[in-house]
């Protein structure tokens, strides 16, 4: 069994032990306080996902109660066990989806002191590019911002392809790859991103609090470790609502389903430097699908994919949720059409919703100079399943032995990736 469903299945004993237990009260002082007050956000959480716009059909219901899983595992290691000071990166991957993940990325964060010196060092492997940033707070969620940002076109990376970034308050004398660590700091977050996983070799990346080393870890007290369960019951708090409420603002809320966005720049909003995205939300009626057209852009990397009304992305290692524009077939006219259905449409470029009439889709271009022109920007709208191959230029079909193959690709690339 994996780490983190061993920690679900502790956290949900040890509430089932709490309940059971009449002596059970916040109002206890220290340690005890801290776990019934976290066990106490699980069941407010669970209240907050039945009461959601997103609890609609039987999968999505399941999927509400996925989503407050993920964020007992989140909560759990990032509240509690995480360290700044002895720091290791927690990993966001196929298993821990959350906040529109994108199947393209491996998510690595960890907290860290502001004003303190780190070093981060690692491996690209065959990504397509490797990213850091520092944020002050969660600007995803309207409580933070973004303090620093280091772009793949600006980092010196070795010919075997590693490399080491430091992080401090100044740079030193030898630093290749450096990112100041303002005082405001609390998190770094490193984004790998892979284009093709056929034959990609993953990359890793590890990060060491410069001067801590090779001290000895003092063990834990009780006051921390309440301070550290009571920060994880905000933290659970936060991560049961924050998605499908941020998908009702900002895909359902702004305009009707099966419409493409306006393109926008994500780094105001907490992402990357030259990242722009589009998206919307999709509900299709049966018979029915939702074709996406894209053309090719300045963008290092372009990619799409679906997510369900609770921003997690879809199942994306046996079907294919996501497709990046290596991943894709284009059309007759030099376009990317994307069919996103819950039946095979015959199109190589299908986006499977799993049988999910309801999700969001997500369109990413990173590594952008400048802005994406007019005529390059894509577009969606609802159409007939039977229409396609009329509205696809030189549409052609996909067998079923051509599906299995893709699907068993994206099933070992993700397996070699996430070392499980």
């Amino acid at each position: 069994m994996s780490r983190s469903w061993t920690l679900v299945l502790c956290v949900c004993a040890l509430a089932l032990g709490w309940v059971l237990s009449t002596a059970a009260s916040t109002s206890r002082g220290g340690l005890d306080a801290g776990v019934a007050a976290f066990v106490e956000k699980i069941r407010a959480a669970e209240v907050q996902v039945r009461e959601s716009p997103s609890f609609g059909s039987d999968a999505e219901q399941a999927g509400g109660y996925v989503h407050l899983a993920r964020a007992i595992i989140r909560a759990l290691e990032e509240g509690v066990l995480q360290d700044p000071d002895y720091p290791y990166f927690r990993i966001l991957d196929f298993w821990l989806r959350e906040g529109g993940d994108n199947p393209d990325q491996r998510y690595a964060f960890s907290p860290l002191r502001g004003g303190e010196a780190y070093r981060i060092w690692g491996d690209l492997g065959s990504a397509r590019r490797i990213e850091f940033q520092l944020y002050a707070g969660e600007p995803w969620a309207g409580t933070g911002r973004s303090v620093g940002y280091l772009a793949f076109e600006d980092m010196a990376v070795d010919d075997d392809g590693t490399f080491v970034v430091n992080l401090s308050k100044q740079r030193n004398a030898g630093d290749a790859n450096w990112l100041e660590n303002p005082a405001a700091a609390t998190t770094v977050f490193v984004r790998h991103i892979y284009d093709d996983w056929n034959e990609e070799v993953p990359g890793h990346v590890h990060i060491d609090r410069v001067g801590y080393e090779g001290r000895r870890r003092p063990p834990d007290t009780r006051d921390a470790l309440a301070a550290r369960f009571f920060a994880a019951a905000e933290m659970l708090e936060k991560s049961a609502t924050r998605w499908p409420d941020f998908v009702a603002q900002r895909y359902v809320g702004p305009g009707p389903a099966n419409r493409m966005l306006p393109l926008v720049d994500t780094y105001a909003l907490g992402g990357a430097k030259g990242r722009w995205m589009s998206g919307g939300h999709f509900d299709l009626p049966p018979g029915q699908a939702l074709l996406i057209e894209t053309w090719p852009t300045s963008a290092q990397y372009q990619g799409v994919q679906l997510t369900d009304m609770w921003f997690a992305s879809l199942e994306h290692a046996n079907q294919v949720s996501s497709l990046t524009t290596r991943q894709s077939r284009a059309s007759a006219n030099g376009a990317y059409h994307y069919v996103v259905s819950r039946e095979d449409p015959g199109s190589a470029n299908w986006l499977d919703t799993g049988g999910l009439a309801r999700g969001v889709f997500l369109l990413r271009y990173d590594g952008v100079r400048g802005e994406i022109p007019e005529a390059q920007r894509p577009s969606a709208e609802l159409v007939e399943l039977a229409s396609l191959a009329e509205r696809i230029p030189g549409f052609t079909r996909v067998s079923e032995s051509e599906r299995e193959g893709v699907r068993s690709a994206r099933r070992r690339h993700l397996q070699l990736r996430s070392g499980r």
